[in-house]
């Protein structure tokens, strides 16, 4: 399991945050992934409109556009909502 979740959903954490970073087959238009992170729900939605397999061209925090696939722990809400476009 860790290995999906690192590996193809790109979730990656560190000490200060948790980068997503999904490897995915161009085929994946969209998905959408829960994570509880240090006490708190992370629901990830990546939209994939072009087919990239990696990368990403926005990303939001709770509707918050962000300048990197960072999502630092000082961001992190109950519920954090965050959306990927690859």
């Amino acid at each position: 399991m860790v290995g999906c979740v690192e590996g193809i959903c790109g979730m990656r954490p560190d000490l200060d945050g948790l980068r997503v970073a999904p490897s995915i087959p161009s085929d994946w238009k969209e998905l959408t992934m829960e994570k509880n992170f240090r006490g708190k729900k992370v629901v990830i939605k990546v939209e994939n409109p072009n087919g990239a397999e990696s990368g990403f061209k926005e990303f939001y925090i709770n509707g918050e556009k962000q300048e990197d696939n960072y999502i630092p722990e000082s961001k992190l809400s109950d519920v954090t909502e965050v959306r990927m476009v690859m």
